[in-house]
């Protein structure tokens, strides 16, 4: 019942608006255009010569830079990825630091040191010796040590596995006991 008012009284209150905007004097009056005055258009004076010598100022700084791009395909679809991850284990970087250049299947910690400085660890690679410290770079996988303790010694390094995944891992050397003989 309500929406039913609302419905005259909008539909009243609309057409007493459209006649009091008739009678509003002014408001229904037409009036005519009048054109705007043109001025005219002033010349401008353009330094041509300026302009073509910043022309050759470009030309010469992008010449020198442009390298245009090559478009190629990163991995070759039609490639088996086991032969990609034989390759890859093939490729051997050779670094200045000897325990860069082990895996850590040849490395085995020996002893630990404590002292001012924190805790070194001693460890034996290829029948040589070397003393290590926490942050030091071991390991062909580009392992960290990350900690040192009394029997012990953490190492994270990344693996990557047949699908050119990269993971990264925690491997531990523990310290190695000689049995004494009699």
């Amino acid at each position: 019942m309500l929406k039913k008012y609302l419905v005259y009284f909008f539909v009243f209150f609309s057409a007493f608006l459209f006649t009091a905007c008739d009678m509003i004097p002014g408001f229904s009056e037409k009036t005519e255009f009048t054109p705007r005055k043109e001025e005219p258009v002033k010349p401008v004076k353009v330094d041509v010569n300026n302009i073509q010598e910043q022309g050759r100022e470009l030309k010469r700084l992008f010449a020198d830079k442009y390298v245009p791009l090559e478009y190629s395909f990163q991995k070759n679809p039609f490639r088996s990825v086991v032969e990609i991850y034989k390759v890859s284990q093939q490729e051997e970087e050779v670094s200045a630091n000897p325990l860069r250049n082990i895996t850590l299947e040849k490395i085995s910690l020996v002893g630990t040191l404590q002292g001012d400085v924190g805790v070194i660890g001693v460890i034996s690679a290829e029948g040589n010796t070397y003393y290590v410290k926490t942050g030091d770079k071991i390991g062909k996988n580009k392992g960290v040590i990350i900690d040192i303790s009394g029997d012990k010694m953490r190492i994270r390094q990344r693996e990557q596995d047949i699908f050119g995944n990269v993971r990264s891992v925690i491997k531990e050397l523990t310290l190695e006991s000689k049995e004494e003989s009699i």
